[in-house]
């Protein structure tokens, strides 16, 4: 199995090469690598991938959801090869996909790439206006939902929360903040500072994301909670924070 991950291009029923199969079936040589859904010769089929690989979309969705990404050595960090295709027929597409997110997370493969967070992902990329119904409805979701605990990938809302509260402030600006204000909030106050562990915060990738929302606010109330987020117990969060706060203050 690639060592990135086996949600790669070279197992993907849309390669072409695959003959519409998925997995690790043997390929001809010579045959050409290439993406059905969106037209680019794959250069390295095994450390490519992108959200509409089966692991992620059972339905077989042919819409380009997210970017195509690629992967290096160890650790293995995906980066984005080619952007998503921009057209209305794939923004429409997305809106529908976001109307589907479900509290209860489907069981998936874990990988960076998954697929409900990919579509949200995209639709801020995107700044569609036309999302924030459906963001504001799955920034509501209990991040604890998960999926069922006797399943091997069960997983939790916590990052689908996230990631719609930071595509909110993308794309609605300071009228996200009553979103954001709960955000850096949840969680909080910590337990006893000498006892805080980080890797156990459960809440912060919200709180993270809730502040790199704040960089597309500009009123007053957004600087304050960039303030109060200094405090916020997790390192990486007060970084941005004060990140965000120094650009600002350049201004």
């Amino acid at each position: 199995m690639p060592n990135g991950g086996s949600d790669c291009c070279g197992t993907c029923w849309f390669n072409e090469a695959k003959d519409g199969q998925a997995g690790f079936q043997k390929i001809a040589a010579g045959r050409i690598h290439r993406c059905l859904i969106r037209n680019f010769k794959i250069e390295n089929a095994f450390w490519t991938y992108c959200a509409n690989h089966p692991h992620h979309n059972r339905e077989r969705i042919e819409t380009p959801v997210g970017p195509v990404y690629v992967a290096g050595s160890y650790p293995y960090a995906r980066t984005v090869l080619h952007d998503s295709v921009d057209t209305e027929e794939v923004r429409r597409s997305l809106l529908g996909l976001l109307e589907k997110i479900a509290e209860t997370p489907a069981e998936e493969y874990p990988s960076p790439t998954t697929f409900d967070e990919e579509v949200i992902k995209q639709l801020m990329s995107f700044r569609e206006e036309r999302a924030t119904e459906q963001l504001r409805r799955i920034a509501a979701f209990d991040p604890n939902s998960s999926s069922a605990d006797d399943k091997p990938f069960g997983r939790d809302r916590v990052l689908t929360v996230a990631l719609a509260i930071e595509a909110l402030a993308t794309i609605e600006n300071d009228e996200a903040l009553d979103k954001i204000e709960k955000a850096i909030a949840l969680g909080l106050p910590p337990l006893d500072p000498a006892s805080y562990i980080e890797s156990e915060d459960t809440f912060a990738p919200i709180r993270y994301h809730a502040v790199l929302g704040l960089k597309h606010c500009t009123s007053a109330k957004a600087k304050a909670l960039l303030e109060r987020a200094m405090s916020d117990p997790h390192s990486e969060i007060r970084a941005f924070a004060g990140e965000i706060l120094g650009r600002a203050a350049d201004v």
